[in-house]
């Protein structure tokens, strides 16, 4: 069974992402925000398959505020980038995708690294779990995931420039799983850039929707 796109899924990712980051989410019935603490405390503000005249009352918010960015998650993104264009915002990113994938079926046993160099390290928080990969205590790869309303909820998937094209991305993905499907979680959820879809895909990951960011 496969997790459907709604604005609840993607408040359970806000949640999840949130937790992993330390930020604490904010609902204002329009759209749901969150304080960038580790970016100079800019103001993100969340808002899925909007009307065109919220997208347009949103946007104009955003130009006037040069702290805040838009993250607009959509089955209709060019769509709305065109509604949007005369307000000349500044489009940062529209490469994302939210993603989902079922974990029955996913591996439970810890994987293998893909060399010996490399040696891992499982850090459980009361919100978090992180894995740091290390090849001669240099840091190779990283990531983490949370559990939300029986979601795991992945960030962060980060593989030093120079180990990269060496399998450490499905690696730490794998690892992940493995220590999350100690609880009770049916299925995956993430926000992929433009680079990591092709490593979700091959892992059985599925393109829920586009996702875009605009600010002043």
């Amino acid at each position: 069974m496969s997790a459907h796109l709604s604005e609840k899924l993607l408040k359970t990712w806000i949640s999840g992402w949130s937790s992993c980051r330390s930020y604490q989410p904010h609902d204002d019935g329009r759209t749901v925000s969150v304080s960038l603490t580790d970016h100079g405390n800019q103001q993100e503000h969340f808002l899925y398959e909007p009307t065109d005249e919220l997208a347009l009352s949103l946007a104009t918010e955003t130009r006037a505020d040069p702290n805040r960015l838009l993250t607009v998650v959509t089955t209709r993104m060019d769509e709305l980038l065109g509604l949007l264009s005369p307000l000349g915002l500044r489009v940062i990113d529209n490469h994302q995708a939210l993603m989902t994938v079922n974990m029955d079926g996913q591996d439970v046993e810890d994987p293998r690294p893909p060399d010996e160099v490399f040696s891992i390290t499982h850090l459980r928080e009361p919100t978090c779990r992180r894995v740091i990969v290390t090849a001669d205590g240099e840091e190779a790869a990283r990531g983490s995931v949370a559990v939300e309303q029986g979601f795991a909820v992945y960030d962060r998937i980060l593989t030093s420039e120079q180990f990269r094209r060496r399998g450490l991305g499905s690696y730490v993905m794998r690892a992940l799983t493995s220590a999350v499907l100690e609880d009770d979680v049916e299925h995956g959820l993430l926000m992929a850039s433009a680079d990591g879809q092709q490593l979700y895909q091959y892992l059985g990951w599925q393109h829920l929707a586009d996702v875009f960011v605009v600010r002043a």
